[in-house]
């Protein structure tokens, strides 16, 4: 009679765990599989090349000597602002460097005294008020890139910020494919050395239908017509971020699309 209990217990405890499991695994299920319903896009779709991108700064000075030379005096240190022909440094034989250009000291590796061998940088001098961005981008992308297109810039600190510029040139170097992105006007505080996120546009197209890329399987939407769950294969042309242009003619303005939920 005890041994009957004690193995209708164990079956009740295996019962229960097993509709446990079967709920967790359900409830599991439904969360990876949620589905949200969304209409067609109707308007411009644009498409873009994506890269991260460099500030340079084009205009710099380095002091150097051409023989070994005795530092003798600095004028400057680093983090100052100097104009035209504001004097830099001295030496022991040369005499004076003078500075050729207007901008900021960011570096002086050497103090008075020490001995500066040929070729060496004494002092580096950078205009920071002329910037440009480089983006280096793979083969397949700089194919579609050329001079003149539009370029959106975005700074990870000023996110609310787009910036809009165009695309000055695209060169390699280096076994790289650059591109040169020229703004009118950056931000306050941005420096060379800093990145910035970069889309260039390179096709563009208006009052086009779309889709969302997450609804797209196998070339193939999820949507319902009618109060009906229909499968349709599409085709689709120029791809806007999240978004893909519908070419085919089988998708209708009103057609609730089902996209898996994120």
């Amino acid at each position: 009679m005890l041994f009957e209990k004690k193995k209708k217990s164990s079956w009740i405890l295996i019962l229960g765990a097993t509709l446990l499991l079967l709920g967790i695994g359900f409830g599991y299920y439904r969360w990876n599989h949620r589905v949200d319903s969304v209409l067609p896009r109707k308007g411009p779709v644009v498409e873009a090349v994506y890269g991260l991108g460099t500030v340079i700064a084009p205009h710099t000075y380095q002091v150097k000597t051409a023989v070994n030379q005795s530092i003798q005096e600095i004028f400057v240190k680093e983090g100052d602002t100097v104009s035209v022909g504001t004097p830099l440094m001295k030496f022991g034989d040369s005499g004076l460097s003078r500075a050729p250009i207007a901008g900021t000291i960011t570096s002086i590796p050497f103090k008075r005294g020490e001995i500066l061998f040929p070729g060496v940088m004494a002092l580096k001098l950078v205009n920071l008020s002329e910037l440009y961005i480089e983006v280096s981008l793979e083969q397949q992308s700089t194919l579609r890139v050329k001079q003149g297109q539009k370029a959106f810039v975005s700074f990870e600190s000023l996110r609310n910020v787009k910036l809009e510029g165009s695309v000055e040139s695209v060169f390699p170097r280096d076994d790289q494919f650059i591109v040169r992105v020229h703004l009118e006007k950056f931000p306050p505080r941005i420096l060379p050395g800093m990145t910035a996120d970069v889309a260039i546009e390179i096709g563009r197209k208006e009052n086009v239908l779309s889709v969302p890329l997450l609804s797209i399987s196998g070339g193939k939407v999820t949507l319902r017509r009618g109060g009906k769950v229909l499968k349709e294969t599409i085709q689709i042309g120029v791809v806007d971020g999240e978004w893909a242009e519908v070419v085919s003619d089988n998708i209708q303005p009103d057609d609730e699309i089902l996209v898996r939920a994120k």
